[in-house]
């Protein structure tokens, strides 16, 4: 596809940055060079270094988000940008640019609302550290297991949305966790979601990346669990009434019958909340969705 078929659409591109002066400068170059007739917003976290005067000074627009977070600052793109449609670019210049032509032509042909670029078959060796891959990895699988997710790199920080989703996507996370939860969301409220090849490369030397394996892992996995309580509460209530009603013949075989009767009326209330928030939730998932076709 060629920058022709984007002509009658405007686009941004909206890099959240937090102590990037040494990458975003060349990634601000980077983008006019391969998009000159996008728009160029950085987004600042509180940057402590001189990261405004070298976005400034490479020809971007900037824009101050006070409260710390990569999901506050996605929240105020979202909330911010009006145009068809927004590329969200890492500012640690290891994102493909010029592969942005790929992520935004689904979206122009009207084949998906979300196009996220997968960084795992074309890393740089050394690009991803052992323990945010092999934890992207876990997360990826068991997030495709239970919501059926129809992407491999769900931690990916480039993607492209359409309008129609960016205005209509409720982001409630405050930090990295908010790249989960936009791809799970959008599955939610079936906005269609496709995910193309880009190459990742390591980060320029001095660098240093402010992802923090554990403390946002947990967060992670813990943004899971909130959801999968929230989007499938039958399933998860469901579950754990089955561990209950284990456990209560456990206690019945092994003489303890009071046990066993606490145990069998806890798993059938947490039987009968699955069934009646499951109904809420699809309840409310229809809302959305027509506020969403709305748009």
């Amino acid at each position: 596809m060629k920058q022709a078929e984007h002509r009658d659409l405007t686009v941004t591109w909206a890099i959240p940055c937090l102590n990037e002066e040494i990458a975003v400068g060349d990634v601000v170059k980077r983008i006019r060079r391969s998009c000159p007739l996008g728009r160029i917003v950085v987004f600042d976290n509180g940057s402590t270094d001189r990261t405004v005067e070298v976005a400034l000074a490479a020809g971007a627009e900037v824009r101050r988000e006070s409260r710390r977070g990569k999901g506050h600052v996605v929240r105020r793109i979202f909330r911010d940008c009006d145009s068809d449609i927004v590329i969200m670019i890492d500012g640690d210049n290891t994102n493909e640019v010029e592969a942005w032509e790929k992520l935004t032509s689904p979206i122009v042909s009207g084949h998906a609302d979300m196009v996220m670029g997968c960084r795992l078959d074309q890393a740089d060796a050394g690009a991803f550290r052992s323990m945010h891959h092999a934890g992207n990895l876990v997360l990826s699988a068991v997030m495709r297991g239970f919501f059926n997710l129809p992407v491999r790199d769900v931690l990916t920080g480039y993607r492209a949305f359409s309008k129609k989703m960016y205005k209509s996507m409720p982001v409630q996370s405050g930090g990295f966790e908010v790249e989960t939860e936009i791809t799970l969301k959008a599955v939610e409220m079936k906005w269609p979601v496709e995910e193309v090849q880009t190459r990742y490369a390591n980060r320029p030397p001095g660098s240093k990346s402010k992802l923090r394996t554990f403390h946002d892992g947990f967060i992670i996995a813990f943004m899971i669990f909130r959801l999968l309580k929230d989007s499938k509460p039958f399933t998860f209530f469901g579950a754990i009434s089955a561990g209950m009603v284990f456990g209560a013949i456990a206690a019945w075989n092994s003489g303890s019958g009071i046990t066993a009767s606490f145990l069998t009326v806890s798993a059938l209330l947490c039987g009968t909340t699955g069934v009646i928030l499951n109904a809420v939730s699809q309840r409310a998932k229809e809302v959305m969705l027509i506020m969403a076709m709305r748009e």
